[in-house]
């Protein structure tokens, strides 16, 4: 007796079926493409608009908080005047980098060069080492930048959103630090108060690393 080698199923109608065994090549139907990495890691404009208005604000606030938690902190003018005069200074370089390389890698190197000046500022004791403070806090204004030059890149031509998002930025670090320094230096004493700082500012490194790109 010979075996019938032609697959044959039998369903319960009693109709037989060709058995479909597909190749490996054709698993998949030629009208329906597979899926592609490269498609499906597409960045949506929105999206990143979206962050621009949101993460970069975030770190331009919390700039703008180093400095006002350092001049409510100082007992002299000439400390106060130091962030700002070297973040003036600051502004235009990180602006020409900025717009020339990868916004998103830019900022995060700010960032981690003003946590060392926070962590800094809680650890100095000695008139020359506030000073020397005080011009490493000026990276708030390479840090503002960077976030203006990483909006316009996702907003080109939208001054009124950016402006309007940088305005709220440093309402909102002038007002962090004068709710948040009186506490926390009343419960902890003044050297906790630019260390409570740095959980944000690495949380915020954290997003960028994680769900921002550079504007194209």
């Amino acid at each position: 007796m010979f075996f019938d080698l032609h697959p044959v199923f039998t369903d319960n109608s009693g109709m037989s079926s060709d058995v479909f065994i597909p190749l490996l090549g054709n698993a998949m139907p030629s009208s329906v493409p597979p899926p592609s990495l490269k498609t499906s890691m597409q960045p949506v404009n929105g999206y990143h608009m979206l962050v621009a208005m949101l993460l970069m604000p975030l770190a331009s606030a919390l700039a703008v908080a180093s400095w006002t938690l350092y001049a409510l902190l100082a007992k002299q003018p000439i400390y106060v005047l130091m962030p700002l005069c070297s973040g003036a200074l600051l502004v235009w370089p990180a602006w020409y980098i900025a717009r020339r390389g990868d916004t998103c890698r830019v900022m995060q190197w700010l960032l981690l060069g003003l946590a060392l000046a926070l962590s800094g500022f809680g650890m100095a004791s000695r008139p020359w080492e506030f000073l020397l403070v005080g011009v490493w806090l000026g990276l708030g204004g390479a840090v503002i930048a960077t976030g203006i030059a990483h909006a316009k890149g996702w907003m080109p031509g939208r001054w009124v959103h950016i402006g309007v998002g940088l305005c709220l930025a440093l309402a909102a670090g002038v007002g962090l630090s004068l709710r948040m320094a009186p506490l926390v230096v009343q419960a902890y004493g003044w050297r906790t108060a630019p260390f409570s700082l740095l959980i944000p500012l690495f949380m915020i490194m954290l997003l960028l690393w994680l769900f921002v790109e550079s504007p194209e």
